[in-house]
Formats: C-alpha cells, sequence, structure tokens
C-alpha cells in the first residue's frame, strides 16, 4: 500500500513537472501599454531656502540658525504644525556656490544653507483662489525672515519647468493600482492586432511587468523631505502614469 501511494505521487509530480516545462515552453508575444489617471491635490509643498554668508564659517552658520528659528517661530504662529514643517539641515559651500579647482585661490567666505520644505493641506486646497493668497501671503512673511524661493530641478514630464510650490497626492495607492488594471486591460487589443497578423490566436496571459523608469514622474535630484511621488503644477489634475509589459501565450 505505501508503495503503491510512493508510486502515486511521484507519478503527479512527474505529470506536474511536464505541465510545467511545457507552459515554459509555449511561445509567447509581449506588448507595451501605459495609463495614466488624475486626481485632486490633497497636498502642496512650497520650496524655500534660507542661506547665509560670511568670511568664516562658525559666522555663516550662527546667522543661518538664527534665520531659520525665526522662520519656525514665524511659521508655529501663522499656525503651521510641526509636521507641515521640513528642514533640510544645514550644508556648507564655498561663497557664492563656486567649486574651488586644484591650485585656485580658496573662496574668502562660505555659504551655509538650510532648505525648507512647507506643506499645505485641508482647507488651504478648497479653491486655487484661496491657496494663492495663502501662498504670497506665506512667501510674503518669509521673504521678510531671509527666505527666498529654492530653486528646485522638477521633472519636466510633471511640471514643465522650475516651481516654488508642487501639488501632490499623499496617499497614490488607489489610483496606481487603478492605473495598472487600465494599462493590463489596454494591452489586450494591441496583443490582439500582432495575434492576428501572425495568424495566431492567444491563449491566456504569460507575465506582467512595470516598465522600470516610466511610472513615475519624480524629482531629477533626490530629496528625502519630499517622500511624494507625482508631482504637478495643478491644483485639480495630478497625473499617475503606469506602463507594462504584458507577455501572453499564443498557438
Amino acid at each position: 500500500m505505501k508503495r503503491t501511494l510512493f508510486l502515486l505521487c511521484m507519478t503527479l509530480v512527474a505529470l506536474g513537472n511536464n505541465a510545467l516545462r511545457a507552459q515554459e515552453h509555449k511561445p509567447t508575444l509581449s506588448v507595451s501599454s501605459s495609463a495614466k489617471v488624475t486626481a485632486k491635490a490633497d497636498l502642496a509643498i512650497v520650496f524655500m531656502t534660507i542661506r547665509s554668508t560670511s568670511p568664516l564659517a562658525a559666522d555663516a552658520l550662527d546667522q543661518n540658525n538664527k534665520k531659520v528659528q525665526a522662520v519656525r517661530d514665524r511659521l508655529t504662529a501663522l499656525g503651521f504644525k510641526e509636521d507641515q514643517i521640513k528642514f533640510s539641515g544645514n550644508r556648507f559651500a564655498p561663497a557664492g556656490g563656486r567649486v574651488v579647482a586644484y591650485g585656485d585661490q580658496r573662496p574668502t567666505g562660505f555659504d551655509v544653507t538650510n532648505n525648507l520644505f512647507v506643506y499645505l493641506e485641508g482647507s488651504d486646497l478648497k479653491d486655487l483662489q484661496q491657496f494663492n493668497t495663502r501662498l504670497g501671503g506665506l512667501l510674503d512673511e518669509l521673504s521678510k525672515l531671509g527666505a527666498a524661493p529654492l530653486n528646485v530641478p522638477i521633472s519636466t514630464i510633471s511640471m514643465g519647468s522650475t516651481s516654488v510650490v508642487a501639488f501632490t497626492v499623499k496617499d497614490p495607492t488607489a489610483l496606481e493600482k487603478q492605473a495598472y488594471q487600465q494599462a493590463v486591460d489596454n494591452a489586450r487589443p494591441l496583443a490582439d492586432v500582432i495575434a492576428h497578423h501572425m495568424h495566431v490566436q492567444i491563449t491566456g496571459v504569460s507575465s506582467v511587468s512595470l516598465q522600470q523608469g516610466m511610472n513615475q514622474a519624480r524629482f531629477e535630484s533626490s530629496i528625502p523631505e519630499i517622500p511624494f511621488p507625482y508631482l504637478s503644477s495643478s491644483l485639480d489634475e495630478i497625473p499617475i502614469r503606469v506602463s507594462v509589459y504584458v507577455s501572453y501565450y499564443y498557438q
């Protein structure tokens, strides 16, 4: 009895392996497809920087720390919560940002910068005119304290240029799933056209994979303080794009 069961199990395993090998050797054709869904922004990010220059690095740092504290205090007084205010931390550079080549004379001073990211959300985003009024007032208040617009390189896919503010969605998970499914659905008609010209018939899906580098409009430079991948210059239209490769079996 035990021997019979053993032989039966071995037979089933062999049949399963044969089926897998047969599946692996089935011919496939692949197509590339994409989809985009849009959403209204629920978060805006304002980009500013605070800079101080001095012949001595320690003096530049001290000056900048005082400016940062003044900005932080003012934002708190304006009603911003701690999680709506992000600083990059102090960064040192030669005065004027000039890179010193070997043998050149060292610049006679230092720049200390601390980038600032302010998050606006909730009632601030209900109306574009209301948002612009709020943003204009905020920029004026920060400028009085020594903050300036930060020239952040934004992907031309998402923004088209640099901007002092970008809009995004805090949790794009559901939108990504929707765009993914649409991209997969869009692939089948393309595959059917190819199969028709090949005089074959599609029998099923072999695999689906994301096209790396094609699915998010990100900052061209990595900014850890901004963990949101989808950015737009529009309050009303945040694009979430997904591109996939879909492989189909055919016979």
